[in-house]
């Protein structure tokens, strides 16, 4: 008896510290994680992470080497933990899903997504692979690496939430002209940006009338697109995951963020 009862105190004990460890996690998370990934892991600026699914590897030393070495091309930054507070982080990390039920494809055809897409002309502003244009996000992983419903805000109200890297300005020449694309750089005397053409503008401040940033998103928000089409639409980004030959029907494309 003498030995049981050691034994149960001792699992007690246990499971006290796992407890204790679990909820330092959650405290590094949501002062460190939530922002992007959301309260619960459901995603937002930066991927769910409450699916059991992880892009570069599900292990413990595969979730620690992200957090501490970020993500290249991404907004995730590399972040510097002690050692048990990087692994009672990574303890959470896994409960999240473990809580949850697996994620199905997001509902509807990709294939009629793909098109309306193309017809859309997201391409002019958007590059998937090696096709498109580098003025606004890359999307050849957008599934991967955004939530699919922070992916339907920005297409419906693009103007939500807006990636600091694509921050639009307008400059209003001395003749009236109004000159608008995402801010590169801008200084006392000068900014400069580059225009929907990806031609690249550098103005001094003090030869033109004013120099603004953007209130509003340049992507215009598609909000009138048909029910079904914003749902194939949504269904073809989210299955956006570096696997272009799949994203693309079989046809291979070079290139990724």
């Amino acid at each position: 008896m003498r030995i049981g009862a050691l034994l149960l105190l001792s699992g007690l004990a246990a499971w006290c510290q796992s407890e204790v460890d679990l909820a330092d996690g959650k405290t590094t998370f949501r002062g460190n994680c939530a922002f992007c990934h959301g309260l619960t892991g459901g995603g937002g600026r930066g991927p769910a992470l409450n699916t059991g699914r992880f892009l570069h590897g599900s292990t413990d030393q595969d979730l620690k080497n992200v957090i501490t070495s970020s993500v290249p091309g991404t907004s995730m930054p590399a972040f510097e933990f002690e050692k048990a507070e990087l692994e009672h982080l990574v303890a959470y990390i896994h409960t999240l899903s473990s809580s949850t039920s697996a994620a199905g494809p997001v509902p509807g055809d990709a294939a009629l997504g793909r098109k309306v897409y193309e017809r859309s002309g997201c391409a002019g502003c958007h590059r998937i692979g090696a096709e498109g244009s580098i003025f606004g996000p890359d999307l050849t992983r957008i599934g991967a690496g955004r939530s699919p419903s922070y992916i339907r805000e920005s297409i419906v109200n693009p103007s939500a939430d807006i990636p600091e890297d694509f921050t639009g300005v307008a400059v209003i020449t001395r003749d009236g002209k109004r000159i608008s694309g995402i801010r590169l750089n801008e200084d006392t005397f000068t900014v400069q940006l580059r225009d929907v053409s990806q031609k690249f503008q550098m103005f001094q401040k003090d030869e033109v009338q004013q120099v603004m940033p953007e209130k509003k998103s340049l992507m215009p928000a598609y909000s009138s697109l048909a029910k079904d089409d914003l749902q194939d639409l949504l269904a073809y980004l989210d299955s956006l995951r570096g696997d272009l030959a799949a994203a693309a029907g079989g046809k291979k494309t070079e290139g990724t963020r």
